[in-house]
């Protein structure tokens, strides 16, 4: 490739997140290479996520500087908010940080990477980019690293997104490795010509950067992505290859080597897996901390120390932060180090003063807004897939007809479920969801507040399918065409009970069920169910899991919720 711009490029995504146990430790480094370790501090105990009880093994006197770090959001903006206790947003971040700097602290953000969103549609992941960007600029982030979701959302429209229209305004986008992949001449696009700036500007995605505050120790960052990685991106993206990680990030430690400032700390944005970034650590120790990938959603508790370098796991889908204390010492600094659960402690108080003053809150609605005018419904209606039940039965042609059609013959069971959270579901979006309101136009959101939204025939719009609003009969027993035609059909009634495999499969009798909610689940645990039973159970579960997962619904629990929608076995 020349030096032009890419074409997607030529016109104008992402996101972040925060949570986990309070833990603290430090450690002791020199200025300009590490010392000793010191030993960590003995850990406090787990305490609500106020900044007040935070740092408890700190030093009273406030850090030269913190360093908040973040990374793997996935496109995550902000918790649902279906259910609590949820973690994580940016919201929830800007308010932490901002408590820290209430403090009097100097505080900078870095983010490992993999802010953007592969699932989806790309035209929304773009704009959740965009958002997350501007998101994190307000909060004061100087860099953060690419991950190989990032290069799978398409990296060019992402940098055209906020990089492009906001040049050498930080966050400054880091990967030292990438290059273009070898044109017919052979010979590889430079990063630079490959990530021009606009206007002679700086290249879009830089090796290195340095942040230097008054007062504070400069620190120095570089990124890079893990080899395995960036072997599955170059298969993936023929635009892209990535030089060898070892003489890549050399290179850069000599660039910060000659920078005027000489930071003495030094930071490296491994975005790998942990024993990657440990073979990084022992190769070189002039980096006192490493982020790297975690494994798990939630974060370990503590740094992995390798040598005189501490690794930093901040988990994923932005439910937790990491931050680093630098406090001077003599011949150096002793770095502390802090997780951070960003719960509901840290949401915007209520009030229309509060939520004026809150700049995430107005680029959450900014976001709502705009995936109302991209007309998101629609977008994701593009993307349909048959219903199991529309697979088993090709010929049948079956449709969502709505809950009402359900109501002549199956009168009591209708009566349940209109005495449930289900039956006006989608008022939830309509009159509840606020800050940012408008999510009945979301389709990430739409789709566990109706009937068949991933489906053929199933709902498109409020006005358009107006039946098939809320979570109906339908989103669980599958479309009822065939059954509400043809009543007597043992294949169409088959189909309306998609966790029995077997014609005897049956969940315990209805008094059963309430005396299983009942139990404590070790206690539950001891009833001895059939395997018809069990398999029901799992099924149901499963079904259920779809929208009540582990981040929108962290407390479902199947037997506690099965007796305010039971209406048969």
């Amino acid at each position: 490739m020349s030096g032009k711009l890419p074409g997607r490029l030529a016109a104008g995504l992402l996101v972040v997140g925060c949570v986990g146990a309070a833990v603290g430790c430090y450690w002791r480094v020199a200025a300009p290479t590490p010392t000793t370790l010191a030993a960590t501090d003995p850990q406090p105990p787990a305490t609500p996520p106020a900044t007040d009880k935070l740092f408890a093994t700190w030093p009273a006197d406030k850090p030269q500087l913190a360093v908040v770090l973040s990374g793997q959001t996935f496109g995550y903006l902000s918790p649902c908010g279906c259910s609590a206790p949820q973690k994580g947003g940016l919201e929830r971040r800007a308010n932490f940080l901002d408590q820290l700097r209430g403090k009097g602290w100097e505080v900078i953000g870095l983010d490992l990477g993999d802010l953007a969103a592969t699932k989806g549609v790309p035209e929304q992941n773009r704009l959740k980019f965009r958002i997350t960007m501007k998101a994190l600029a307000g909060m004061g982030y100087a860099a953060v690293g690419l991950g190989e979701d990032d290069f799978k959302a398409g990296l060019f429209d992402l940098l055209a997104e906020y990089p492009l229209n906001n040049p050498g305004k930080p966050p400054t986008v880091l990967n030292a490795g990438v290059v273009g992949a070898p044109p017919p001449s052979g010979q590889e696009v430079p990063r630079v010509q490959l990530f021009p700036g606009a206007a002679g500007g700086p290249p879009l995605v830089e090796d290195v950067a340095v942040v230097a505050r008054q007062g504070a120790p400069a620190v120095g960052v570089v990124a890079v992505l893990g080899w395995e990685a960036g072997e599955r991106v170059a298969k993936l993206d023929s635009h892209f290859q990535f030089l060898k990680n070892v003489p890549v990030i050399a290179a850069s430690l000599s660039k910060l080597d000659a920078h005027p400032a000489k930071p003495p700390l030094r930071v490296l944005l491994y975005n790998g897996p942990l024993d990657q970034a440990k073979a990084a650590a022992k190769r070189f120790p002039a980096f006192q901390l490493i982020l790297c990938q975690s494994d798990d959603p939630e974060p370990p508790d503590q740094p992995t120390a390798e040598g005189q370098t501490k690794i930093v796991q901040v988990g994923q889908k932005g439910m937790s932060v990491g931050v680093v204390g630098v406090f001077p010492a003599a011949g150096g600094f002793d770095l502390r180090y802090q997780r951070v659960p960003v719960t509901e402690e840290y949401l915007t108080p209520p009030g229309e003063a509060a939520e004026r003053s809150s700049k995430v809150l107005q680029l959450m609605q900014e976001y709502a807004d705009g995936v109302q005018k991209l007309d998101s419904l629609k977008l994701h209606r593009q993307k349909t897939k048959p219903h199991p039940a529309q697979v088993k039965a090709p010929a049948a042609d079956l449709k969502f007809v709505g809950s009402e059609a359900c109501k002549m013959c199956h009168p009591a069971e209708w009566q349940q479920y209109a005495q449930t959270s289900h039956s006006h579901a989608y008022d939830a979006l309509v009159t509840v969801a606020k800050r940012p309101g408008g999510r009945q136009f979301d389709g990430e959101c739409i789709v566990c507040h109706t009937v068949g939204f991933e489906n053929p025939n199933g709902f498109e719009n409020a006005e358009a399918t107006p039946l098939l609003k809320n979570v109906g009969c339908e989103s669980c027993h599958g479309p009822g065409s065939g059954h509400s035609a043809q009543p007597a059909n043992k294949e169409f009634l088959a189909l309306q009970s998609p966790w029995k495999t077997e014609p005897g499969d049956r969940l315990p009798d209805h008094e059963m069920v309430k005396k299983l909610a009942a139990m404590k689940p070790l206690e539950r645990g001891q009833f001895a169910m059939t395997p018809a039973q069990k398999r029901v159970e799992v099924l149901i579960s499963n079904m259920c899991q779809k929208c009540h997962d582990p981040e929108n619904a962290p407390q479902f629990e199947l037997w506690s919720h099965l007796p305010k929608i039971w209406h048969s076995r």
